[in-house]
């Protein structure tokens, strides 16, 4: 085997690793389907985006600063990653003044907050949680990169019953299933047009085993945060 399919076959496992955050993400939130009164959300019509909000982790979706506050009074502060784990804030960059963001929230009601103002701050930049009635979206900024936070503040309008029908069906373990179907044809592709005949039949194994190893990942889900870290030290091996 020549070192060129070598390096080849290590940049598909680093793309599979990346692959296998989101399929763990979307085959592990089985609960999105059902209507769980229990479970807070967060609503923007204007991004068309309906998410669940938990206290686990960023990893798994928008994620509650448990130093904040629940609607109401006082600040509410939440998480979202821009870029993998279900990217919930993708498109946070694109909200205006006036925009409507509405929470809702079990035992407290439906929140509604309109937009204020984005800006962006230093990763390092510590976030009031003692800022009156206000809501803040975080994510990281520019998309993929964590060397700054972009903020979206919003006021509160009011708060009225809480809604048991808000939430709306996600097919996310089919998004999982695109994205290993997406990674098996890349791969074919790659074997297809690779200029060394001879290492062909290896460089088709790697794709099968990694596509397999992705399979098994939708199966058995694997803690996002814990992909994440095993990256991060790769990364760091290579010096990147």
């Amino acid at each position: 085997m020549r070192l060129s399919t070598g390096l080849v076959i290590t940049g598909m496992f680093i793309i599979s690793l990346y692959a296998l955050i989101e399929v763990s993400f979307y085959s592990s939130q089985i609960t999105v389907h059902q209507r769980d009164v229990d479970s807070p959300v967060v609503e923007i019509p204007s991004l068309n985006i309906t998410e669940n909000i938990n206290n686990r982790s960023v990893f798994y979706g928008v994620y509650h600063e448990p130093r904040s506050y629940t609607p109401g009074n006082r600040t509410v502060i939440l998480f979202g990653h821009r870029t993998l784990y279900g990217s919930p804030f993708l498109k946070l960059d694109r909200l205006r003044a006036g925009d409507e963001v509405y929470l809702n929230w079990p035992g407290i009601g439906l929140a509604e907050y309109r937009v204020n103002r984005s800006f962006i701050v230093p990763e390092s930049y510590q976030m009031s949680v003692e800022q009156g009635a206000r809501l803040f979206l975080i994510t990281c900024h520019p998309p993929g990169s964590t060397r700054e936070r972009l903020i979206v503040e919003c006021s509160l309008v009011r708060i009225t019953p809480y809604q048991k029908s808000l939430r709306v069906e996600n097919p996310l373990r089919y998004y999982a299933l695109l994205i290993i179907t997406g990674f098996l044809i890349g791969g074919l592709f790659i074997t297809r047009i690779y200029p060394v005949s001879e290492d062909k039949r290896i460089l088709l194994a790697a794709v099968i085993g990694l596509t397999l190893f992705l399979i098994l990942g939708y199966i058995f889900p694997v803690p996002p945060e814990f992909i994440s870290e095993k990256l991060s030290e790769i990364n760091s091996m290579m010096g990147i």
